[in-house]
């Protein structure tokens, strides 16, 4: 999720993101977790719209949530809070424009316990938002799973959480930094190439790249079935566009046309990836506190088309240049 603030919404965000950062530490690890449990991972399941869900469990009760790095907060589906035994906090937390997330005010609720495969995070707070109109389809046996809630970038940074796209795996340091370690040998094994990240103030996850030369900042999003491009952007760096017939809707959000481009060059860092094809669409101006123009949202398609791995705890982005998946 991308956020467009005014000064105003900026300073009230900020506060808001270091509440919701003290809330997270209540989110207590418990310790009695076997060595083969923890240092496995957790395995995620693929949709067919791009997206890696998870197996977690609310309150003991079962459900799916998206893993996005492209949200700041933990969302839980405002229509499923009582089934899933989520007690109202009495308080709102109004998120600024944002991609997905349009200048709303929602309810907070506090989960009693939260559980990600074998990763138990106790107790902490999520927000609470409609998403009902959001349903996937698995890609293996082809199951429709509702979207129960959002796995968030406040949670994958507390837990330091590595996502492994081509294995479908994710990593949460739990008790040590043991749990990490089979992510970290899989990026010793196949030679990716890393590149640094950065999360913002806002709460984006930022990467560098060049689009036929011209300098931007990306946010790494999971969530986002591709890579998309601003109109803006693909018009200053010369990407020549085709009408394909393809929408994108995020959350609280209108239907948005998207057009087919392809950028003759793009790097991430310092690695040449080549002619890429990339979406085009009317994405709204990213966070004022990255380190470039915003260049668009570095989507679920890249990771798995170059063996992505995100290391949100360390900040490191590897990958291949090459095409090596799909």
């Amino acid at each position: 999720m991308l956020h467009n603030f005014t000064a105003m919404q900026r300073t009230a965000f900020l506060y808001i993101r270091l509440l919701f950062r003290v809330f997270c530490l209540l989110f207590i690890a418990l310790p009695n977790l076997k060595a083969s449990e923890s240092t496995d991972g957790v395995s995620l399941s693929r949709t067919t719209g791009n997206h890696l869900f998870a197996p977690v469990l609310v309150n003991r009760k079962p459900a799916w949530f998206a893993v996005d790095t492209g949200a700041a907060l933990t969302i839980v589906d405002s229509k499923k809070a009582q089934a899933l035994g989520l007690s109202s906090l009495g308080k709102t937390v109004e998120l600024p424009q944002q991609i997905e997330v349009n200048d709303r005010v929602v309810p907070v609720a506090n989960v009693q316990n939260l559980r990600v495969g074998y990763a138990n995070l106790g107790s902490g707070p999520v927000a609470l938002i409609d998403l009902t109109a959001f349903r996937a389809k698995l890609q293996a046996g082809g199951t429709q799973v509702p979207m129960d809630g959002i796995l968030g970038l406040d949670i994958l940074e507390r837990y330091r959480a590595i996502i492994d796209c081509s294995q479908q795996r994710i990593y949460m340091q739990i008790g040590s930094s043991d749990d990490l370690a089979p992510a970290q040998q899989e990026v010793r094994r196949q030679r990716l190439k890393s590149v640094p990240m950065r999360i913002t103030r806002s709460g984006a996850l930022e990467v560098v790249g060049l689009l036929n030369g011209h300098r931007y900042s990306f946010v790494v999003d999971t969530g986002g079935f591709t890579t998309l491009l601003p109109i803006q952007v693909a018009l200053q760096s010369g990407i020549p566009t085709l009408r394909a017939g393809v929408s994108a809707k995020g959350i609280h959000s209108k239907t948005r046309a998207v057009w087919l481009g392809i950028a003759s060059r793009m790097e991430i860092g310092r690695y040449n990836l080549g002619t890429a094809v990339v979406g085009v669409t009317a994405l709204p101006p990213g966070p004022e506190d990255l380190s470039y123009p915003f260049g668009g949202l570095l989507g679920a398609d890249f990771f798995f088309q170059h063996h992505g791995i995100i290391d949100v705890g360390n900040q490191r982005l590897y990958f291949s240049p090459n095409t090596v998946g799909r």
